[in-house]
């Protein structure tokens, strides 16, 4: 794409976007991006081959700076998603609303961590992890971090099983969010679009019992250090 001075959104479905280097879209505020990369081949007798290839984020986020509300559905049956090469510099300095839906429960869902570090000023981040039949595949091998967000208010997660990388991802955004007042885990839930740009999180209630619910807190908790109130948590 080249330059497009007056576009205010923008949405793309199962299109790979390649954005020319000199391209700038400082009136584009809206993306939806949906892709879905990799297969599987089968054939009678022989293993299963996949097909497939890596994309960088800043393939679909490395020319947008001035967006503040993105949607994200990034799918396959394997993650083929990875960071950014080059400048360590923000992508997303101004995002404030942030939905990540369909993530397959085989992925490593604290890949999105990759977004909250590309984006300071991010104020609600919606996850929703969907179920899948794969087989969990490669871990994010996440180093200490002495990154701080000082804007996020809520972090909401449908799809929460628990799982050992669930916790992580949920523990690293506590973690980092020196402002963070909500944290809503949901077993049962989806994110329903309300047009390309908005949504809501209609999750179903589901009976947690006081000791799972005290086990999860713990869970994400421990280590974790406050100087301010620790956020609320809300479990359904």
């Amino acid at each position: 794409m080249w330059a497009l001075p007056n576009l205010e959104s923008l949405a793309s479905r199962d299109t790979t976007l390649h954005f020319d280097q000199s391209a700038l879209f400082p009136c584009l505020r809206q993306c939806n991006h949906t892709t879905r990369v990799g297969l599987f081949l089968t054939s009678v007798g022989q293993p299963r081959v996949y097909i497939g290839h890596q994309l960088e984020l800043g393939s679909f986020l490395g020319r947008t700076p001035y967006i503040t509300n993105l949607v994200l559905r990034f799918t396959g049956p394997r993650r083929w998603i990875v960071p950014p090469s080059g400048s360590s510099s923000p992508l997303l300095p101004q995002l404030r609303k942030l939905l990540v839906a369909d993530v397959p429960s085989s992925w490593d869902v604290s890949w999105p961590c990759l977004l909250l570090e590309m984006a300071p000023s991010l104020e609600t981040l919606h996850i929703h992890i969907a179920p899948c039949n794969e087989r969990p595949g490669h871990v994010i091998p996440w180093e200490p971090t002495e990154l701080r967000r000082h804007h996020l208010k809520e972090l909401v997660v449908a799809g929460f099983q628990g799982t050992k990388r669930q916790i992580c991802f949920v523990k690293f955004v506590v973690g980092v969010s020196t402002s963070l007042r909500r944290v809503a885990l949901f077993r049962n839930g989806r994110a329903e679009d309300k047009g390309h740009w908005d949504w809501e999180m209609v999750t179903e209630q589901h009976s947690w019992t006081n000791r799972q619910k005290n086990a999860t807190q713990k869970k994400i908790m421990d280590g974790v250090s406050f100087s301010r109130p620790p956020p609320q948590f809300v479990f359904g």
